[in-house]
């Protein structure tokens, strides 16, 4: 009897090893990953340093899109980290830089061009690579960053264009959103069920 749990267990082994040698790790997406987190997480400290100036500067609700945009990217650092754990990968943390910050509407341009830049360019070709290396997991993670990130620079055009307008935040909404699942930002959700990029129900967002 032990002979054949012995026989087994090997064989099971063998089955395993021929299985993983068969699929090897996709090292381009782990390193789209990684390079993903570290434009992700200095974009949340940096939007932490805008949502500073702009209460400095006497804009509260521009204070707080930045604000909830800051905690969007985190979660966009949180998914893909949670794809580098399944495949077999630790976390990576990146280094953070000191955030520039200048004029509000300055900051702006820089955080348009930030976002435009990583939903026209980034995120495109690393899905292009995720798909090649056959990564569903971080073709999710990549593909949600990438529409989330699309909608932020939206908003934020919206922002710069009405601060160049009144030069003021009056008419900005005071309350912001975000899916806690994918990042996506919202600045209502007025007559909005679920996340038009992930599913998730409304009424678990996080308000700002």
């Amino acid at each position: 009897m032990k002979k054949v749990i012995l026989n087994t267990l090997l064989l099971t082994a063998i089955a395993v090893i021929a299985v993983s040698c068969s699929k090897p790790q996709p090292v381009q997406t782990i390193e789209s990953l990684k390079a993903a987190i570290k434009g992700e997480s200095n974009a949340s400290a940096t939007y932490k340093a805008f949502s500073a100036k702009a209460a400095e500067d006497g804009l509260p609700n521009i204070a707080k899109m930045f604000v909830a945009a800051a905690e969007a990217e985190a979660i966009h650092v949180k998914n893909h980290n949670a794809v580098l754990l399944k495949l077999g990968e630790l976390e990576f943390t990146a280094e953070i830089k000191t955030p520039e910050v200048s004029d509000m509407k300055a900051n702006l341009k820089a955080a348009i061009d930030g976002e435009t830049y990583e939903f026209t360019v980034m995120y495109p070709s690393f899905i292009t690579i995720a798909n090649a290396e056959k990564c569903p997991h971080a073709l999710r993670s990549f593909t949600w960053a990438r529409d989330a990130e699309a909608t932020h620079a939206k908003l934020y055009t919206k922002v710069l264009d009405i601060l160049n307008t009144t030069g003021n935040d009056e008419t900005i909404s005071a309350v912001w959103f975000v899916c806690p699942k994918c990042g996506d930002l919202f600045d209502t959700i007025e007559g909005l069920d679920n996340c038009p990029l992930c599913g998730t129900n409304s009424a678990s967002f996080l308000k700002f």
